[in-house]
Parts: C-alpha cells; structure tokens; sequence
C-alpha cells in the first residue's frame, strides 16, 4: 500500500445565481493528482463553508452548502450550480454530510439539529427536527436502501424512514462515545466512528447488537470512516494524524500516518484499489493506492 499526496493547484472561477436572483461569484478549486488533472471540484461561499460532498447517480457533485443553507448540484460538464434551498422553517440548518438511497432520493444531515431529504426530479425538499436536537452528522444508505445517521451531540445513530421520514434511535454501545460518521458494508452492518473515545463501533441491525474496536493507540479523535470493495475498513485518526485500514476479518489495523502535522482528515471516499482523504489542516487530498 502506497499513501500519497494531491495537492490542491488551480483555482477556478465560476458564476452562481441564487434563488431570490441574486448573481455571484463563487470559487472552485480543481485538484491534480498524481497521474492526470482530476475532474472533481469544490467550493466555498458564505460565511458557513460547504462541507461535504459526494457523487450522485447523475456523476454531478452534490454539495451540503452551508453557507447558503441549501444542497448544491455541480455539473462538471457544463459548469452549472442548481441550489436546492431547505425550508424556511430550517434556517442555519449547519449542513453536514449527504448520501443517495435506492431511489435517487438525496438525504442529508444539518449539525443543528435537522435531517432531510431532496427530490433532484421534482426539485421538492423536506426537513424534519432531529429526535435529540443538536448532533446529526455522518449518513449512509445501506445496499437493502435503509438510510442510517450518526448523531455527534446526540450520542446515537437512528434509522431514517424513508416513507414517512421518522427517525428510530439506537443508543451506542456505551454513553457518552459521540458517533460522528457511519458507513455500511457490503452485507448491511454499520460502521461508526466514535471521535469521543477513539474507536471503531459495529453495528447490526438484524441482530440489534454491537461490536467495538479501539483505535491502536488513541484514546479520542476517530473522525471519518468509509468501508471499501472489500468490506475493510477505513478510518481517520486525528490524535495519531493517520489513517487506518481495519480488516474485520482479522481484527487487524495497517496504519498510514500523514506526513504534515495536524492533517486532520475529515472526509474518505474511494474507488476500487484506491481510498482518498481530504487533510483540511494542510490544504490537500491524499490517496491510499494498493
């Protein structure tokens, strides 16, 4: 395994209308990696940055755009943005993270207490309060269509109906571990980070139990999680500045420590062979190739 590192080079211009009209200006960063110019972007407008992002079944970028309190479509084809505004009712929602399910229907998870979904055919967006208030952070959606998420400040993850849009808590294996970011793997099982105590949790809803791995040395700070191809596991460690690959199997962790103090890899995504990183610390992407 190779960790190697992106840097972030171009910085692209382009323009934005917002809802009420108003024409501006927003940036967009275009990343290099190490083979060929890659043709994934972000941006940053308003006061409150966007802050993640994830490929839709269309191949656009969808972007949790809090600034704008709203989730944004980047077309990397024509260069168009198309917002699509939360409810009036759910202003400085502090959007988080986002994911797809088997229908096309986009979810997502605003760290003030809201959870929501988008209809990219109808353009029609629905909110609902948070079950603990404060806290909704990771979402995933697992390959049956259940859509999962990770409450911070709520101390839980909670399955999302997606019909009706009611959220069923699950209490974590202990109090007080803080879930951040969940995935699902292959066969439906959970994986969540627990940044407050610094491990790996599993959980299984047909079982409805949990399993739980601490990080190899930290004691706080697991951050970002995502599960690849092959049902490993991947995770961010801020108090090692790492990122480890965790083998189920095995019950093994490969570490791959950032070679930049304070990386602080929030978010992981990956193709098959390949798992990147985004160290905002530093200002780069990071790619783990086999």
């Amino acid at each position: 395994m190779k960790y190697r590192t992106v840097l972030i080079r171009t910085m692209l211009r382009l323009p934005l209308t917002v809802p009420s009209g108003i024409r501006r200006k927003i940036r967009v960063r275009s990343g290099f990696s190490i083979r060929r110019p890659a043709k994934s972007h972000t941006y940053r407008s308003g006061l409150v940055p966007p802050h993640g992002v994830i490929v839709g079944p269309d191949r656009a970028a969808w972007i949790t755009e809090g600034g704008q309190n709203a989730i944004a479509r980047f077309d990397p084809s024509s260069k168009v943005v198309k917002l699509f505004p939360l409810p009036r009712e759910f202003p400085s929602a502090n959007l988080n993270t986002a994911t797809f399910d088997r229908k096309g229907i986009l979810w997502f998870t605003g760290q003030n207490g809201v959870y929501g979904r988008v209809d990219p055919a109808t353009g029609k967006v629905e909110a609902w309060k948070a079950p603990k208030g404060f806290g909704p952070y990771g979402i995933t959606t697992t390959p049956n269509g259940e859509v999962w998420y990770a409450s911070l400040a709520g101390d839980h993850i909670a399955k999302i109906d997606t019909v009706s849009g009611d959220a069923l808590m699950v209490p974590p294996p202990k109090p007080g571990v803080g879930p951040r970011r969940i995935w699902s793997d292959s066969k439906g099982l959970l994986w969540v980070s627990f940044w407050n105590s610094g491990e790996i949790g599993r959980y299984d809803p047909m079982n409805k139990t949990w399993k739980v791995w601490n990080l190899p040395k930290s004691k706080g700070g697991c951050y970002a999680v995502y599960v690849d191809n092959n049902d490993k596991v991947w995770v961010t460690d801020f108090v090692a500045n790492a990122i480890h690959r965790f083998d189920p199997a095995t019950e093994t962790f490969e570490s791959f420590p950032s070679d930049k103090r304070g990386a602080s890899v929030r978010q992981l995504l990956g193709r098959p062979g390949e798992v990147w990183g985004a160290e905002s610390g530093v200002d780069r992407l990071v790619v783990v190739k086999d």
